[in-house]
């Protein structure tokens, strides 16, 4: 049987096989450090771009022009925005085809209607013949693609009518949403790096397309995947204030503001646009009956606290642990605050840092590590909250059975990633480190993308060493890298 997930799960595995190979045959870089790419690190790469993850096992600059536009792909089609509107595409023909269903049967049936008022009921088809019974304000994968029904011809047909309006209206103002956001993140950010003297010659020493670099810095951004096509990520633009506060808000458009964003976008057409009023009105009134990544008004207020306070919060902890710290040596008041800020975001989401992470307090780390694991909970809660017709005890044991299960894949991809590199655990403690493969194996799983690295200054023999510009994962061994690209999967 088709169902959502079956669905879902192998979109995204036939796209990583198809982008694996596409960019195992596209290779490195000419004159790159490595000559060649691993089938692993493909696979590896796809994934993590696929999942809006941003890990990287190999250094983003070896990466050719033509694989850097197959990861830009990856994104785009993993993104949660792209991922989400699909099904409003499918539900709107499935009213085309139900209300098609509805007038052909009144047509068929409507010579014996006069001898029985009350057959008018049964020239209604039931979609749900193929389909769970819809309910109000169920946003769940199957009303997504299944119009609901009412008693009778007149008010089924109108009512299909109504919310295939609306549905129309809505799947308008997403894709609209996408290429604006996109546009205008795109100029802002092509207008910072070139009025950034630095920023733009170091770009130009790497023979780096200003252009499309900003392309593919604000796509990376809005799907929260976090690549950056320097190795260096944004520490390169660490004091392009500008660039990190527009970058930060991308970020916050395209997953955990974008809901709250939606909701006011259309409370706002809703007085301004008499001419779709009725559309604006069913969406505002029934928002879990038409989209996934629509909520009430109460419930949007909750996930906007719960964004701001959790970011406030972080940026709070972050001033007063790591104000003096060796990570904003060389930093004005200005830039720490605003790095601050840009990290805090991240942290959540993004994966980008424009800040050395290895550098900051031990509790700092600690913190960052609790919010990557939380850091889909807000979105997930407020889905569960919105659909009031669900008894409270039913979301408190799907909430804790889902806690349950995060914990349970987490201590086995950790236990199984440490007997796979057990080797280096032993030979390399001081990068090798329990935490360093926790911190990693939850940045995987929260698809958020920050990495404490690995630094050969920190190796306890003097064997000859590379420092290497890429996650720290990158240096686990084909098993590890495989369980952790289990892992982003099983996040995503």
């Amino acid at each position: 049987h088709l169902t959502f997930f079956r669905l879902h799960l192998a979109y995204f595995i036939a796209i990583a096989i198809a982008g694996t190979w596409i960019l195992w045959g596209i290779g490195a870089r000419r004159h790159s450090k490595i000559s060649h790419l691993k089938f692993i690190d493909c696979f590896y790469l796809i994934t993590s771009a696929l999942c809006i993850t941003g890990l990287a096992s190999v250094p983003i600059e070896s990466i050719p022009p033509g694989g850097q536009v197959v990861l830009m792909l990856m994104m785009i089609l993993g993104g949660q925005v792209v991922t989400s509107v699909v099904p409003l595409f499918v539900k709107k023909r499935r009213y085309c085809d139900v209300a098609r269903q509805v007038l052909e049967q009144d047509d068929r049936k409507r010579p014996s209607s006069s001898s029985n008022p009350d057959s008018d009921r049964d020239l209604v088809p039931n979609p749900n013949a193929q389909a769970p019974q819809n309910r109000e304000d169920d946003a769940t994968p199957t009303s997504a693609t299944t119009p609901s029904s009412s008693q009778g011809p007149p008010g089924s047909l109108k009512r299909t009518q109504s919310e295939h309006s609306a549905t129309v209206s809505l799947t308008w103002i997403v894709v609209w949403y996408y290429i604006l956001v996109h546009l205008i993140g795109f100029f802002i950010t092509w207008g910072c790096i070139l009025g950034d003297a630095s920023a733009k010659s170091s770009l130009e020493s790497k023979n780096i397309n200003i252009g499309f670099f900003a392309l593919f810095l604000t796509v990376s951004s809005f799907a929260n995947a976090g690549f950056v096509l320097v190795d260096e990520n944004m520490t390169l633009f660490s004091s392009s204030t500008v660039l990190l506060l527009a970058l930060a808000a991308i970020i916050l458009l395209g997953n955990t503001m974008f809901a709250p964003s939606l909701r006011g976008i259309i409370w706002l057409l809703h007085r301004v646009d008499a001419t779709r009023r009725e559309d604006y009105e069913f969406l505002l009134e029934h928002p879990r009956k038409c989209y996934t990544h629509l909520f009430p008004r109460t419930t949007t207020l909750w996930l906007v606290l719960a964004v701001t306070g959790f970011n406030g919060f972080e940026c709070l902890m972050f001033y007063i642990l790591d104000w003096k710290s060796k990570a904003l040596e060389g930093f004005g008041t200005g830039d720490k605050v605003v790095n601050g800020i840009f990290q805090s975001v991240n942290t959540r989401s993004a994966g980008m840092n424009s800040m050395n992470l290895a550098d900051l307090s031990p509790s700092m780390l600690f913190l960052y590590c609790g919010m990557m694991y939380i850091a889909a909970y807000p979105v997930f809660l407020s889905r569960q909250y919105s659909r009031h017709y669900e008894a409270k005890e039913q979301r408190a044991s799907v909430i804790v059975g889902l806690d349950r299960d995060d914990w349970a894949y987490l201590f086995l991809a950790t236990f199984f990633i440490c007997v796979s590199d057990n080797k280096q655990l032993k030979s390399d403690p001081r990068n090798f480190t329990i935490f360093s493969v926790i911190f990693e194996v939850i940045s995987a799983y929260g698809n958020v993308g920050l990495t404490l690295g690995y630094s050969c200054s920190l190796r306890i023999d003097s064997a000859p060493c590379t420092d290497v510009p890429y996650s720290f994962s990158g240096k686990w061994g084909v098993v590890g890298k495989l369980l952790l690209i289990l892992v982003m999967f099983l996040g995503r």
